[in-house]
C-alpha cells in the first residue's frame, strides 16, 4: 500500500508539474517580457533611424536655395568680404587676423563646388530661364574676381588694390531674390 500511495503521489506530482509547466509556457516571465520589450525598442529605433537617413531627392527649388546659401555664405562671407577687408584694413571683416593665402586657397575649393553648381543650373529646363540668366552673370563675375585674386594677390592695407565686388553683389542679390520668388510659387 505504501508503494501504491507513493506511486499515486508521484503520478499526481507529475500531473501537477505538467500543468504548472504548461501554464508557465504560456506565461512569460518578467525577464522574458523585458527582453522582448528591449528587442522591440531596438528594432523600432533602427527602423526610425533607417527612415530618417533615407534622404529624399531635393527639389529644384531646394537645390537653388542651397546654391544661393553657398554663394552668400562661402563665396561672399568667407571669401570676398574678408579679402576686401584685408586689402583695406589688413584684417578679416570682423577685425581678426587673416591668412590671405589660406583664404584664397579655401575660395579655390569653393570654386570647384561652384563648377558643380554651374553644371546643375545649366541643366535646368526652360521654367528656370530667369534664374539661369542671372546665374550666368553671377558665375562669370565670381570667376573674374577669383581669377584676379589668383593672378594678383592683395597685400594687407593696400588701398590702391582694386577689388570691386559691386557687380557680384548686384547679381548675387538678384539670384537670391529670384530663388526666393520660386519658393513662393
Amino acid at each position: 500500500m505504501f508503494n501504491r500511495n507513493k506511486s499515486v503521489f508521484l503520478i499526481g506530482m507529475a500531473v501537477v508539474m505538467l500543468f504548472v509547466s504548461s501554464g508557465c509556457a504560456k506565461e512569460k516571465t518578467d525577464e522574458e517580457k523585458l527582453a522582448e520589450a528591449i528587442q522591440k525598442s531596438i528594432a523600432n529605433s533602427a527602423n526610425k533611424t533607417d527612415a530618417s537617413t533615407k534622404k529624399e531627392e531635393p527639389t529644384v527649388e531646394s537645390k537653388l536655395v542651397e546654391i544661393s546659401n553657398f554663394i552668400i555664405g562661402t563665396v561672399w562671407n568667407e571669401g570676398f568680404v574678408n579679402i576686401g577687408s584685408y586689402k583695406s584694413r589688413g584684417t578679416s571683416s570682423t577685425g581678426k587676423e587673416l591668412d590671405i593665402d589660406f583664404t584664397i586657397d579655401r575660395l579655390g575649393k569653393a570654386m570647384e563646388k561652384k563648377a558643380e553648381y554651374d553644371a546643375y543650373i545649366k541643366g535646368l529646363d526652360a521654367k528656370y530661364d530667369n534664374v539661369k540668366q542671372v546665374w550666368t552673370k553671377l558665375s562669370g563675375e565670381t570667376d573674374n574676381l577669383y581669377k584676379q585674386l589668383k593672378e594678383n594677390k592683395p597685400q594687407a592695407n593696400d588701398k590702391s588694390y582694386k577689388f570691386n565686388t559691386g557687380l557680384f553683389e548686384q547679381y548675387s542679390e538678384a539670384f537670391k531674390d529670384d530663388v526666393q520668388a520660386l519658393k513662393k510659387k
